[in-house]
């Protein structure tokens, strides 16, 4: 294309055509592209052929060529490349020219610039532009959406760095532990831990490890108002991020804790602990001291409280009724109801988890500490209800400076003893910790409280009818010998026994109508309980059995129902001591007493006749004899058949009597027992 106008150098990305005032080319860039000029160039053809585009803008277009400082762009032209089917992007600019030699015609220059290449790192920028921006966005909403999964989450969670110093809580964590966000933040994690000598090692040993998998443990802490609690921690490591991957390897993890509360659960446990060990202590105990011991020791180690003690009235009479009607009743400054006075409370035992850390706490001379905890019981008396102390520095029975706070106690729970409305006793326990009230707790010792005043009754009840059944059979035994009331006891039929070899002794006194003539009734009959107490007596020292007393007659019989060798001989004894006796009473009364005995030896049928005030007896001719003996006898002393005296003949000294007639047995001999026989002369 040969024209009058001079070539324009351009870039190589920038084509150019020269349009005169009719619109027509008359110069261009020699390689003009196809895909941007819609027709084959050439000279005086119309521009609109080359770019339609510019159909509409001739009025712009006869602006520019009458003024040399106006110009036009037209960007953004689209062409589609009919070879290659791809897209070709434009710009074009159109200004003033008055080409080189040619004076004073002016020319329209058009730049057509080709943008295509431009156009596409525009896009892919716009495009990557957007992505980045949506990435940006679905990060922040994942941030967003994982701030809001931490901050809400049930559980306590905190992350610690290396060093074990907090770097980030959730609000869970903040409320479970009563602390602001910032008063935990840079703190060191044992600062929530109650014993972190004991926690601490086990952590930096899972941290050094760097063990994958989490580990569990269950830890005591406690919370800013020193409230302790049991946390199942969970603890895993997490490493910073980090795009270079041996940095990443060698970088230190951090550690992330999720942390539940499980103090109900393990309270749940400890009162179940604590229910089973009191209904196994009920059922087996024996004695009622070792029930109230056991059981203050099993509430204290299933709770794990450190001290608890039993308060009770010195007496049953003191225990008073609970009251169902607190209309009319006066109230303790703690808020519970006082309908009587309280009686005296003592502490009637106690248990310690650590006795030397508490011997002072219990001691009965620390009277400031009794005062405080029989203060305390005298509450939970008043009230009949369970109470619970949190903070014993800060109520009015204990305060900072009591005796109880200073020994290390913190916290305190009671209940009320009693058996229906019947309030028979206060438990108290103390711990060295704060703990938050428990009212399942209170709930298992109102009940707990009732079991035991119904073990208390029953167990006094037992003990009144063993005092009872004591006094019955000591009763029972000054009626029948020990070996016959176990007999009945066994089987209560009749009993009767043959017995071949027993003494039996008759005593008298003699005069005693004359006595009691001159005597009230009230005189003889204490007289006569001082005869026969001193007898009695002399039965038991020989082992002897008594079976009866008929007036002034006393009855006393050995070999029976327990047969002995030497029934003679103790008989023989008894008779002497009787004598001696006798004399003693005389002295010290100013009373003439006289007795007369006798005695026999041979075979006796014994035993238990009727069915109400039944009496062990003896039946037979050795006892008719043995009465006769007596009767036939003389005051002071001591008359034996020949059976008796064979028996004793070696060891006593007799005189013989001349033969006497005994009804039913005609003449007998008898003789007078003296003494025993000396050792000498035996």
């Amino acid at each position: 294309m040969t024209s009058p106008v001079a070539p324009i150098v351009t870039p190589p990305h920038i084509y150019y055509l020269v349009v005169n005032a009719d619109f027509n080319v008359v110069a261009g860039s020699r390689e003009f592209p196809d895909a941007i000029a819609t027709t084959e160039l050439a000279l005086n053809i119309p521009v609109f052929d080359v770019f339609p585009e510019l159909y509409g803008c001739e009025e712009i277009i006869e602006m520019i060529l009458e003024d040399p400082a106006s110009d036009f762009n037209l960007p953004g032209i689209t062409r589609i490349d009919e070879l290659t089917t791809t897209e070709c992007y434009f710009d074009l600019y159109l200004q003033h020219y008055i080409p080189p030699g040619i004076s004073n015609t002016p020319y329209l220059l058009i730049f057509a610039e080709d943008v295509t290449d431009k156009m596409a790192l525009e896009q892919v920028l716009v495009q990557t532009t957007n992505e980045t921006t949506l990435l940006n966005d679905a990060l922040k909403r994942s941030r967003n959406y994982t701030h809001q999964i931490v901050t809400s989450i049930a559980d306590a969670l905190i992350v610690t760095n290396p060093e074990h110093q907090i770097t980030t809580i959730n609000q869970a964590t903040a409320k479970l532990f009563g602390y602001a966000e910032a008063d935990l933040i840079d703190q060191p994690l044992a600062r929530l831990f109650v014993k972190p000598d004991q926690v601490m090692p086990i952590l930096t040993a899972f941290l050094a490890e760097r063990q994958t998998e989490a580990q569990t443990l269950e830890v005591l802490c406690q919370t800013q108002d020193g409230i302790q609690l049991t946390v199942a921690l969970s603890c895993s490591l997490v490493h910073p991020p980090s795009t270079d991957r041996d940095e990443l390897a060698n970088r230190v993890p951090n550690l992330v804790y999720i942390g539940r509360d499980v103090t109900e659960r393990q309270r749940t446990q400890q009162r179940l602990t604590a229910q089973y060990a009191i209904a196994r202590i009920l059922s087996e105990s024996g004695s009622l001291d070792h029930a109230i011991q056991d059981i203050l020791q099993a509430i204290g180690e299933s709770l794990e409280w450190d001290v608890g003690e039993f308060w009770a009235p010195k007496g049953s009479d003191d225990r008073r009724a609970m009251t169902n009607n607190l209309s009319n009743a006066t109230w303790l400054p703690i808020g519970q109801p006082c309908p009587i006075p309280v009686p005296k409370l003592q502490r009637m035992d106690s248990w310690l988890s650590d006795r030397e850390q508490f011997a002072a706490f219990v001691g009965e001379g620390d009277r400031t500490r009794l005062n405080e905890g029989g203060n305390f019981a005298a509450q939970v008396w008043s009230a009949g209800q369970p109470q619970w102390i949190t903070a014993l520095q800060g109520e009015t029975t204990f305060g900072k400076n009591s005796a109880t706070v200073l020994a290390g106690l913190r916290s305190a729970f009671a209940f009320p003893i009693h058996s229906g409305s019947e309030m028979l006793g206060v438990m108290t326990f103390f711990r060295c910790s704060q703990q938050s009230p428990d009212e399942h707790l209170l709930e298992m010792m109102t009940a707990t409280g009732n079991q035991l005043g119904q073990f208390i009754k029953r167990k006094e009840a037992e003990i009144a009818l063993q005092k009872q059944q004591v006094k019955t059979e000591r009763l029972l035994l000054n009626i029948l010998p020990s070996p016959i009331v176990d007999r009945l006891k066994a089987n209560p039929e009749t009993i009767a026994d043959s017995f071949e070899a027993v003494t039996v002794l008759f005593a008298d006194l003699v005069g005693f109508t004359e006595i009691a003539a001159r005597l009230s009734p009230i005189e003889l009959v204490e007289r006569l309980n001082v005869v026969f107490s001193a007898f009695d007596h002399l039965c038991e020292e020989h082992n002897l059995e008594k079976i009866k007393t008929i007036g002034d007659a006393y009855m006393v019989v050995g070999g029976l129902p327990t047969p002995r060798m030497d029934h003679a001989e103790a008989i023989a004894h008894m008779a002497l001591d009787m004598q001696s006796v006798l004399a003693e009473i005389n002295r010290a009364g100013g009373e003439q007493f006289k007795i007369r005995i006798g005695i026999n030896t041979g075979s006796v049928v014994a035993g238990v006749i009727g069915t109400k005030k039944f009496i062990y007896d003896l039946w037979g001719d050795t006892v008719n004899i043995a009465s006769r003996m007596e009767s036939h006898g003389e005051p002071q002393r001591i008359q034996v058949t020949e059976s008796t005296y064979h028996c004793l003949r070696d060891c006593y000294n007799f005189t013989p009597r001349e033969q006497i007639t005994v009804k039913g047995k005609g003449l007998m001999q008898t003789y007078w027992l003296e003494g025993k026989r000396s050792l000498a002369h035996a």
